[in-house]
């Protein structure tokens, strides 16, 4: 401006109260804030153009109103009186609001009230309202989207995770919302690429408003009819959306049960969302907009549901590979296991076996020498694969342990060693490592049944102590000290105990019991019951535990359960010698044997046993020292034992022809059907048993 040159409010004809008063003017009218300002009786003393179109009304019929007749088009009233009341401003309260020129859409807005005071009277009260409809609507995608990603997939069940997708959506997004899965999706086959025929889906989740129902109960198979949005979707793997049901009857009248469905629910809208995985088809979610949710549903929504599909549709493929891994590893462990219970003159067996979902669980009634019997059961924990391997590598190892005749805590401690190898091959796995696996670790009792002494020799790693049931029905735990599980290289402890005939002996393996105790000992108790009358066979016991034990609490991990009722050798089917260590006594065993044998009605079988019986003595009166102590026993074979006060052992050679022994273990060999050498307390027994069937 030049020197001297005068220019104020007052040259250029305005006053400093007017300049304000039309700032004030242009800034209330130009606002994009709804302003309205109120008198002490709530009437609308004043109302900016954005507020107008807020309300969808003229100013006449706004200015000089009641707030409260205002409310059906903008609730205010209870802020302003809020306001009037506590003579203190209320910060962005939320409002909603469904506009009469637009009843399908709601409108979200932050009110914000002030009192206005005059010399400390109050005058009136102001309010200005934002529409903030997007950022509400945005942030509660974001919060859908946030709990979904937190809550679905929260098992590897894929119908649980359907009825997650459900629950989330109804009633936040939608009134009622349906999943159907493909029928070999939920069996854990690969999922397929755009379906254009009507393969057969599984209903596997469903929710919607009180009282409504679906076309389809959770659990049913349905096709869908060709053509309509789902099976379009199916074909093309794009999501549909139907603003408007009622103007899409050409469709419904192709699914008529769903048509009725849709139109006893009153649902005006309906979004159709593919579940795939890398562009292959698992099933469809269907979105229905009824009463609740006024406003169709539009392109945002749209997104919104195909984001949910897709968190959805990531978790049912896991669940189905997981599906896909547990049946791989259920069938292995199944091929691992015996399929039927061995018959032996020992016990009367039978089992009984659950899958769970973790781990592997194995068991086995093994014949060993002499009649006797081993009785194993097992747990290893893990990934169903893996622990599958592993359980199948230890039963293998058990089997032949057992047949070198251990006694149960030196079985143990070599297959402690076996652990041990399999823990290190896992610790220099990269697969495992990649996995973050725990450390490998199994549980195992073992024990061996004796039916000529009544003697039960048995060891525990780890695992919980089997139950023995009295002929009276008494119920108790086989005393056996729990020692460390496998591979921790640590001994074992066996205990003896001598059981009456006719007792029942339960062992059990709960894959649950260290995370679940609570319910493990329930089960426990159940089992009990179930095998506290020794009488019953045990397949019927096995059954009884299947439906009492495990109903409604069967554990996640699975369970096994072997059941075996002990018998004892008549006394006239065993005979028992003792005979100086001489050559004499060899001649003396033979002829004990021959009318021995008589007596039995096995005189065809005089020849072989005469052989073995003379090679064993002999080799006693040879090698050994002590007595000859000779015993045979009856059972579905013939078994001959000699036993003497060494621990050295004979071993099989071929001989060479020049030499004057070393034929005798060889000809016992070729001619029984099985021989070998077990070790006791203060000696050694060799023992040969032949098939009375092959003579």
């Amino acid at each position: 401006m030049p020197r001297g040159q005068r220019h104020d409010h007052a040259s250029a004809g305005i006053t400093a109260s007017d300049g304000a008063k039309g700032f004030e003017k242009a800034l209330f009218e130009q606002a994009r804030a709804g302003l309205e300002v109120y008198d002490t009786d709530l009437r609308v003393l004043r109302a900016n153009p954005a507020v107008l179109a807020m309300r969808g009304l003229p100013a006449s019929r706004v200015i000089g109103v009641g707030l409260q007749d205002l409310d059906p088009h903008l609730p205010l009233s209870p802020i302003i009186r809020e306001v009037m009341a506590g003579a203190s401003p209320v910060f962005d309260r939320p409002v909603s609001t469904y506009p009469a020129a637009d009843p399908g859409n709601r409108h979200d807005y932050a009110v914000t009230g002030y009192p206005l005071q005059e010399q400390g009277r109050s005058i009136g009260a102001a309010s200005m309202i934002h529409e903030v409809t997007d950022q509400v609507r945005r942030q509660e995608e974001l919060d859908l989207l946030s709990i979904a990603r937190a809550r679905i997939g929260s098992s590897l069940d894929a119908v649980r995770t359907a009825q997650e997708l459900t629950e989330i959506a109804v009633p936040a997004f939608a009134d009622a919302v349906a999943v159907d899965l493909l029928e070999s999706v939920l069996a854990g086959e690969a999922p397929v690429g755009p379906v254009t025929d009507q393969p057969p889906m599984k209903r596997a989740g469903f929710k919607a408003q009180e009282g409504q129902y679906g076309a389809y109960p959770i659990g049913g198979t349905s096709h869908y009819a060709i053509p309509t949005p789902y099976t379009q979707a199916l074909a093309d793997l794009q999501p549909r959306l139907v603003e408007s049901v009622v103007s899409a009857r050409r469709w419904l009248a192709n699914d008529r049960l769903r048509a009725e469905s849709i139109r006893r629910a009153g649902a005006h809208s309906l979004i159709v969302t593919p579940l795939t995985v890398h562009g292959l088809v698992l099933g469809l979610a269907s979105f229905y907009r009824a009463g609740a949710h006024p406003e169709p549903f539009d392109e945002e929504d749209l997104s919104l549901a195909t984001q949910l599909a897709a968190r959805t549709a990531l978790c049912v493929d896991n669940a189905r590979r997981f599906t896909r891994e547990h049946t791989v590893a259920t069938t292995l462990q199944r091929s691992l296991l015996p399929r039927t219970a061995p018959l032996t003159a020992a016990v009367d067996s039978s089992h009984c076996y659950l899958p769970g979902r973790y781990g592997a669980h194995w068991f086995d009634v093994l014949r060993l020498s002499s009649s006797r019997i081993g009785l194993v059961i097992g747990y290893v924990p893990g990934e169903d694969l893996l622990a599958s391997v592993a359980m199948g590598r230890l039963r293998t190892a058990v089997t032949t342990l057992a047949a070198m005749d251990l006694p149960p805590d030196e079985l143990l401690v070599h297959l402690d060693d076996v652990a041990q190898r399999l823990a290190r091959e896992q610790d220099s796995d990269p697969l495992a490592l990649l996995h973050a696996q725990p450390p490998f670790t199994a549980s195992c009792v073992y024990l061996t049944y004796d039916p000529v002494t009544r003697r039960c020799a048995a060891a525990s790693a780890g695992h919980v102590s089997p139950l023995v049931t009295s002929p009276q029905g008494v119920v108790s735990d086989l005393d056996v000290p729990r020692g460390a599980p496998l591979g921790h290289g640590v001994p074992y402890e066996l205990r003896t105990t001598e059981l009456s005939a006719g007792s029942l002996l339960s062992l059990y393996s709960d894959g649950s019991a260290d995370r679940y105790p609570a319910e493990a000992d329930d089960r426990v108790s159940r089992l009990r019951e179930a095998v506290a009358d020794a009488s019953v066979d045990p397949a019927e016991i096995c059954d009884a535990a299947a439906y009492k034990v495990l109903r409604g609490t069967a554990p996640e991990d699975g369970a096994a359960l072997l059941v075996a009722r002990t018998r004892c050798l008549a006394p006239d089917h065993v005979a028992t010698w003792t005979f100086p260590p001489r050559p004499v006594s060899v001649r003396e065993a033979r002829r004990a044997t021959r009318d021995r044998l008589a007596q039995w009605g096995l005189e065809d079988h005089v020849f072989v046993t005469d052989l073995v019986v003379s090679e064993l003595a002999t080799n006693v009166i040879r090698h050994a020292e002590g007595a000859i102590q000779l015993r045979l026993i009856l059972d579905s074979t013939l078994t001959v034992e000699v036993s003497d006060d060494a621990d050295t052992a004979p071993h099989l050679r071929h001989a060479r022809v020049q030499d004057e022994g070393g034929r005798g273990l060889f000809l016992v060999a070729s001619m029984t059907r099985h021989w070998g050498t077990r070790y006791e307390d203060g000696g050694k027994t060799i023992w040969a048993e032949q098939s009375l069937t092959a003579a």
